[in-house]
């Protein structure tokens, strides 16, 4: 959501469940561009909070150092 590739229906609250046409989504589907906006949201989205989390177990672990934060995962 945060990237706006999709637009929910109605004007949802931003702590509320978003509700999505199935036609947009499917429409949307068959553009390459969108596609690969879509996937590199993601990537981003996953590799920041992954990022965020080894942060926070290097903070927990700091003795331990990297190599334990990295075997955890």
């Amino acid at each position: 959501m945060a990237a706006r590739l999709l637009k929910p229906l109605g004007n949802p609250p931003p702590n509320a469940v978003k509700y999505f046409s199935t036609s947009d989504v499917l429409e949307l589907s068959r553009d390459r561009t969108w596609l690969s906006k879509v996937t590199n949201a993601l990537n981003q989205y996953w590799q920041h909070k992954n990022s965020a989390k080894r942060k926070a177990l290097a903070a927990v672990l700091p003795a331990a150092g990297p190599e334990a934060a990295a075997r955890l995962n």
